[in-house]
C-alpha cells in the first residue's frame, strides 16, 4: 500500500504542493485528477523520489521512504509509467509496466495478475 502524508514540495522558492495526503490501496483504483498545473505531476515526482518533498513522509507497505533516493524505490516496486508518449506502443499494458522492473532482481520481477 502507498499512502502519501501531509507533504510539501518547493522548486526553489516556489511552493507547488502544500500538506497533500493520499492513499493506494492494493486491488483498488487511484486516481489523481486535476486541471493543468494543480500539482498531480509533483506528486508523482514526489512519490518515486525525481523531486525530495520539502516536509511530510511517504511510506510502501508501510517503510518510510521519503528519504530513499529513485533507484532505490524503484527496486522496492514504486515507479510511473509516463502515459501518452507512445514510448513502446508495440508493446503490452503489462509489458510496458515490465520494462520499469530493470533494475530489479529478475526473479521478482512480476506484474501481479490482480491488476489486470
Amino acid at each position: 500500500m502507498l499512502s502519501v502524508e501531509n507533504i510539501d514540495l518547493h522548486y526553489g522558492a516556489a511552493q507547488a504542493l502544500k500538506n497533500v495526503s493520499l492513499t493506494a490501496e492494493v486491488g483498488k483504483v487511484t486516481c489523481v485528477m486535476g486541471r493543468n498545473g494543480v500539482g498531480k505531476t509533483s506528486t508523482l515526482r514526489a512519490v518515486v523520489g525525481q523531486h525530495p518533498v520539502s516536509a511530510g513522509k511517504i511510506f510502501w507497505n508501510g517503510e518510510d521512504v521519503s528519504k530513499l533516493a529513485a533507484h532505490a524505490r524503484a527496486k522496492r516496486g514504486i515507479a510511473v509509467v509516463p502515459q501518452g508518449r507512445e514510448i513502446f506502443s508495440l508493446l503490452s499494458v503489462k509489458e510496458n509496466l515490465e520494462t520499469g522492473y530493470a533494475c530489479v532482481p529478475r526473479k521478482d520481477r512480476t506484474v501481479p495478475e490482480t491488476i489486470f
